[in-house]
């Protein structure tokens, strides 16, 4: 069996969140092959997996720009914007991959496509081509409302399989545990496939006065100001009397060391410095949701979108995380509420009771007879 996965957007977590199934389908004997724009490349071969670039000479962000009959797309700056800006820019991405993954598929001989949360294009390719597409979800999101913007940027693709919208998967999986998730699906067990480093013992070891983890992301990192906000998080965050992990690029952690000797900052892989953190930081990041869910890592969530809101809200009601909304996210205000949650054993508490939950689901190598026999079936 020859598997065609599709990571769509530009954030890495897209390619790691696939990791484990493209792993597992690969150790079955399978052939894997993981379609990206070209952006998205050196995410994908990070972790082990083939990569082959599509809609070459286009980056995501340039795809934004007017073009004919299409406007730019522009960054929601109001929640009003964010569904028409979330089905135009992923919808538009599909549009510039359909061609490209139609042929790679013809050319090699792939028997199914499976793509992420977001990866649009990719049900209309499969249909087109007659083979079975799944959809893994990568994160704990579970986004609605942007769907007629969606099939807006996708009409000619959708007229080539004489549908008005998309089709949905010939099967649907989900990371996102059982008690957070509205959707019906198969859940998957995520486990870590993250970009890895050399570990290093402190990295094992929880210090004794606590340690808290801060990151922005790599996709939130490319926003200007980003560093600013960092320092200035940091700063605040060393009054609260723990350590500061920050979880960022390398070159970003040598400028931190640099200004704060005491602050441990660079790439770490999250698998590994979160079973030793009371807590993490971060922005709304779906996949690093996931991975603190794993390790059983309470969670402070700094949300940009309104459209994340009903997801979070359910994990916050569960009791291990808690949010601060755009503004509400300032410096003081962070290290305010990582005190008060320090000070309540409640969140680790309820963090350990999703973990064990979420410990108990069918993994990636559950998945593997559930394709083959999409495959055996050729269920499109």
């Amino acid at each position: 069996m020859k598997a065609l996965f599709y990571a769509a957007g530009t954030s890495p977590a897209s390619a790691f969140a696939i990791g484990p199934l493209a792993s597992a389908l690969r150790a079955a004997g399978h052939e894997i092959l993981v379609a990206s724009f070209e952006e998205l490349s050196a995410a994908v071969t990070s972790v082990g997996l083939p990569s082959i670039p599509v809609a070459l000479g286009h980056t995501t962000e340039s795809i934004k720009a007017a073009t004919g009959t299409r406007p730019a797309i522009e960054y929601p700056v109001r929640p009003e914007l964010e569904m028409p800006y979330l089905g135009h820019w992923f919808g538009r991405q599909g549009s510039y991959v359909f061609d490209d993954l139609v042929e790679i598929s013809k050319l090699w001989g792939a028997d199914v496509l499976i793509g992420g949360s977001q990866a649009h294009g990719v049900e209309a390719a499969a249909k087109y081509l007659g083979i079975p597409f799944v959809r893994q979800s990568w994160d704990l999101f579970d986004i609605h409302g942007y769907e007629d913007y969606l099939h807006e940027e996708l009409a000619e693709q959708l007229a080539r399989i004489s549908a008005t919208e998309l089709p949905g998967p010939a099967l649907q999986i989900d990371i996102c545990p059982p008690g957070l998730n509205s959707k019906a699906g198969t859940f998957m067990r995520w486990t870590p496939h993250n970009k890895q480093r050399p570990i290093e013992p402190w990295m094992l070891r929880a210090p004794d006065i606590g340690r808290v983890c801060l990151t922005l992301g790599s996709f939130r990192f490319a926003f200007p100001g980003a560093m600013d906000r960092v320092t200035s998080i940091v700063e605040r965050l060393l009054d609260v009397g723990v350590e500061v992990v920050v979880a960022i690029g390398d070159d970003q952690g040598k400028q931190l060391r640099e200004r704060f000797p005491q602050v441990r900052a660079g790439w770490i892989p999250l698998e590994v410095i979160l079973p030793t953190c009371e807590l993490i930081i971060h922005p709304a990041g779906g996949l690093t949701a996931v991975n603190a869910i794993n390790t059983a890592t309470p969670q402070l969530i700094l949300n940009p979108f309104e459209a994340f809101v009903p997801t979070l809200r359910r994990l916050t009601d569960y009791g291990c995380a808690r949010t601060l909304y755009r503004e509400e996210g300032t410096p003081e205000a962070i290290a305010q509420v990582v005190k008060e949650m320090l000070g309540d054993s409640s969140y680790a508490t309820k963090a350990r009771e999703l973990a064990g939950q979420a410990a108990t689901a069918p993994t990636a190598v559950d998945m593997v007879a559930l394709i083959e026999d999409l495959v055996a079936r050729k269920v499109n």
